[in-house]
């Protein structure tokens, strides 16, 4: 790598941050792009080499918080039903920090069929979820005929669902609470679990 590609991810990576820490300062809405630029000690034109626009800058932040959410998650020492709880609901903790008025935000843009950024989320946590369902089964968790990726797939349906709620009520809803309580009341009933003992295909769907 150049010494002028060096400079530039340098340069990307203090307008990142900056964006973070202003951002967790003020909100999302009571920062402007001027501000970030600034504050990282570049030219305001800089932030368009590297960002659309300001959403897109918090998009790179959510995806590195969320990749650590999901390395701590795996971390857990659980069971499968512990480790998908821990990723659901830390995920969703930051989501609700970022505040309600940035997820609308965000929500307007990925309902929008010309935007791939909430599409490409949804395939992320979908796939962070099966890989954890894989584990599980390769480890005697879940029986090896449980229907990982239909299960993937409600799991983070409910997920969605949550942060969809919490936007259309403005915030009045507790979406971690949310899905605490449907991991504590659905998702140790997922179709396939062993639940201590040796399963049968009788037990799908019980």
């Amino acid at each position: 790598m150049g010494k002028r590609q060096i400079a530039a991810l340098e340069t990307r990576r203090k307008v990142i941050a900056a964006a973070e820490k202003l951002i967790s300062e003020r909100g999302f809405e009571n920062v402007m792009i001027s501000d970030i630029t600034k504050a990282a000690g570049v030219a305001t034109g800089t932030f368009y080499t590297y960002f659309k626009r300001k959403e897109d800058v918090i998009g790179e932040i959510a995806c590195q918080n969320f990749q650590q959410v999901r390395e701590q998650a795996e971390k857990v020492d659980g069971d499968v039903c512990e480790q998908i709880t821990s990723f659901l609901t830390e995920s969703m903790q930051y989501i609700v920090d970022s505040g309600v008025k940035f997820s609308q935000q965000w929500v307007r843009n990925i309902v929008d069929p010309t935007e791939s950024d909430g599409k490409e989320k949804l395939v992320y946590d979908t796939g962070t979820i099966k890989d954890m369902l894989r584990t599980a089964a390769e480890k005697g968790e879940l029986v090896r005929w449980a229907p990982v990726e239909e299960l993937a797939r409600v799991i983070a349906a409910e997920y969605y669902g949550a942060v969809f709620c919490w936007c259309i009520l403005d915030g009045a809803a507790d979406p971690v609470a949310l899905l605490k309580n449907y991991c504590q009341i659905q998702l140790k009933k997922t179709p396939g679990r062993i639940h201590g003992r040796k399963s049968s295909r009788k037990d799908i769907g019980r």
